[in-house]
């Protein structure tokens, strides 16, 4: 009902309206009348071109948004337009002809004489009247002559009081008044001027004359005034004696009603082309209401009578986006409750289906959850295969162990993914003959280089069952056991290393007293050139029992595992230190170094010195067949602060001729090296020392030539 209430009152003040148009053409001397059916027009005309605005915006934006509804309303709206148009135009014509004849009739000729007729009649009638009050004065006239201005006023007084006369005035033709009698002094603001009334008097001797006054309430009063020429006093001189007279209370009300009238039908005689005009524009105001109204009308209409239409596709609407809840309201006054009720029963079954399979899916998402959790929480690498070779998971161990960052291939093949990374093409070459029979279970070692050495990985694979979606697929689980291999090999080699530092040392030392007692034996006996020779063949052996010695000594620190004595150390003044034994080189190698603030590290200081020592010293022997002057080993130091907390990272690079390709995977394992009389245990006691300060260790070769050394150790941790 509240919807229907804006359209019945703007059709009861239309009706309003036609009713006061009716009236203003039967009393056209009405102003109020048409100001009042102006303010309603107005009222009217902006409630409805407003509400029209409205309406028109929002169905030009249903139209843009194709909304239903829309064109059924503007076809409505055309409709109502055309049929409301039509029937408006025609009594609009009709009825402004009939305007103007009615307002030529109201103000015919016929009328205007009588009203000129009345007028007349009235004034003759107050004419006649006035002649007997004057006919009174002439009576009081004859007795002036020969009076005494005291007798004069005494005359007027008694007179005034017999005739009912307002006033009795006699003055002088030189404007000055001498005798008056007046009813009430101060009731009445001064009727005349005396010089109008001299004026008046001009060549006459009478004079009569109906006068409009107002008192002191500002109330307008007729008067009748008399006036005669007369002769006064005992000199007999002349003046002009005048009365006035009040009319009755109904002389005074017809007079003033046929004054009135003419009046008013003289300004609307004169007007009556511009009321005509007003008249027809209200009615055509009014027809226009009656346009907008009608449009105003289909506006509602038309939404009332989508309204369920658009309900049903904001249901359908709401349902394809995933509310299945959306309710459309059922009224039983329409025929749409039926289609109503089976929309909702719809989506009633929709959301009782869509709650089982979100139940299903949550089940399914808390069991994948579960495995997430799992497979995150794994020191094994694990990866998943489609039957395309599709990655589908991959966890974070994984790219741990590979050394990159996987979780960003996910949708890439798996030999797409580990092309883009060149150190895992062996993992897929070593990998693809397993991957081509998934119906069997496999394991494989496979072995990848890094800048850190050799990586050994153990894995393992495994088909999966088919689905709906994907094909046959894989399964690889692959562990890092680089550290358990290493470990393996670090002890093999150091149980080598004792046995042979404890049978070659046992031999030496007999060998050596040996070599010095002959040459103290048999070094003066000899003729000069065997003494020479005995000299040079003792020194040799003594020679080469020292280096075996250092060898064996070396093999001996590789074999111990020697207790750490950490403390906070400075390793950029150790690094300088290091740095300041080796600046003066026969090489004439310049070392120099750049080094950012670090703050002190928990260092063993005589192991970590070692191991500046021996990478200073095998740098110095790779640069040795450089030009003089030529070689150049930098060292530099920083703080790296990544995932894994704060590190120092120290870094040792020459322009030498870098490390062969052969030898970077194994390059930190003992009894590997490249030089002659190296014994390959150097950059091996290196990795010892760094792994003994729970550090990493990697090198590579520039592309500028040489190589880069660097080592990884970690801050605040004892």
């Amino acid at each position: 009902m509240l919807r229907w209430l804006p359209v019945t009152v703007i059709g009861i003040l239309l009706a309003i309206s036609l009713g006061m148009l009716y009236q203003a053409t039967q009393n056209l001397g009405d102003s109020n009348s048409f100001r009042y059916l102006l303010y309603l027009n107005a009222f009217i005309l902006a409630t409805l071109v407003l509400a029209i605005l409205l309406n028109l915006v929002r169905i030009i934006y249903q139209w843009h948004t194709r909304q239903a509804g829309s064109r059924f309303t503007l076809r409505l709206m055309i409709g109502f337009l055309v049929l409301t148009l039509l029937p408006v135009s025609v009594v609009s014509f009709f009825s402004m002809n009939l305007i103007g004849k009615n307002v030529d009739r109201q103000l015919s000729t016929s009328i205007e004489g009588a009203l000129e007729d009345s007028l007349e009649l009235a004034h003759y009638s107050l004419m006649v009247r006035s002649r007997v009050h004057l006919m009174d004065l002439a009576e009081l006239a004859k007795q002036l002559p020969g009076s005494t201005k005291l007798e004069i006023s005494a005359l007027m007084d008694d007179w005034r009081m017999r005739r009912g006369a307002h006033e009795v005035i006699l003055l002088s033709e030189g404007q000055h008044y001498i005798a008056t009698s007046v009813d009430e002094v101060d009731s009445l603001i001064p009727f005349f001027t005396v010089r109008d009334l001299l004026r008046n008097m001009t060549g006459r001797n009478e004079y009569v004359h109906i006068e409009s006054v107002h008192d002191v309430d500002g109330e307008e009063q007729l008067f009748a005034r008399v006036a005669l020429r007369v002769v006064y006093g005992l000199d007999e001189q002349i003046a002009i004696l005048t009365a006035l007279f009040t009319l009755s209370e109904r002389e005074e009300l017809l007079a003033r009603n046929v004054s009135d009238v003419r009046n008013e039908y003289k300004s609307i005689s004169y007007n009556r082309e511009a009321l005509k005009d007003a008249l027809r524009m209200a009615l055509l105001v009014i027809a226009i209401l009656t346009v907008l109204f009608s449009l105003w009308a289909a506006f509602i209409f038309s939404r009332r009578l989508t309204q369920p239409v658009r309900d049903l596709v904001e249901g359908t609407l709401a349902v394809a986006s995933g509310d299945l809840k959306k309710k459309l309201p059922v009224s039983d006054r329409d025929d749409f409750s039926l289609l109503a009720r089976s929309f909702n029963t719809m989506t009633k079954r929709l959301f009782s289906v869509q709650e089982e399979r979100e139940q299903a899916r949550r089940q399914l998402q808390k069991e994948h959850d579960y495995l997430d959790v799992v497979l995150e929480h794994l020191s094994s690498g694990v990866v998943t295969l489609d039957g395309n070779m599709i990655i589908r998971r991959i966890n974070s161990a994984a790219s741990q162990i590979l050394g990159h960052s996987m979780q960003n291939q996910v949708g890439l093949s798996f030999g797409e993914a580990c092309r883009n990374l060149e150190r895992l093409q062996p993992f897929v070459d070593a990998l693809s003959p397993w991957l081509a029979a998934p119906e069997q279970d496999w394991q494989a070692e496979v072995v990848l280089a890094s800048d850190q050495g050799r990586q050994v990985l153990v894995c393992r694979g495994a088909g999966l069952p088919k689905d709906s979606v994907h094909q046959q697929g894989h399964v690889l689980v692959f562990e890092d056991v680089t550290d358990v291999v290493q470990a393996e090999h670090d002890a093999a080699w150091s149980e080598v290393a004792r046995r042979l530092a404890h049978e070659i040392k046992n031999p030496l030392t007999p060998i050596q007293l040996s070599a010095e007692r002959l040459h103290r034996k048999l070094g003066g006996k000899l003729e000069p050139e065997l003494t020479d020779f005995l000299e040079r063949m003792t020194r040799t052996i003594i020679q080469q029992v020292d280096t075996l010695k250092a060898m064996v000594n070396a093999f001996s620190e590789y074999a111990k595992a020697p207790m750490l004595a950490k403390r906070p150390v400075d390793l950029n003044q150790l690094v300088a230190e290091v740095v300041e034994l080796y600046q003066d080189n026969p090489g004439q190698v310049r070392l120099v170094l750049q080094q950012d603030r670090l703050p002190s590290i928990m260092l063993d200081p005589h192991r970590m010195r070692q191991l500046l020592v021996n990478l200073v010293k095998n740098a110095l022997e790779a640069i040795g067949e450089q030009p003089s002057g030529g070689g150049e080993i930098r060292i530099n130091t920083f703080l790296d602060t990544g995932l894994e907390g704060e590190q120092a990272v120290l870094t040792l690079q020459d322009n030498g001729p870098g490390i062969p390709e052969s030898l970077l995977p194994h390059l930190f394992e003992p009894y590997v090296t490249s030089k002659h009389k190296g014994t390959g245990l150097g950059l091996a006691i290196v990795k010892k020392i760094v792994e003994e300060h729970d550090g990493s260790l990697g090198a590579r070769n520039l592309e500028t030539g040489g190589a880069m050394i660097s080592i990884t150790l970690p801050v605040g941790r004892s």
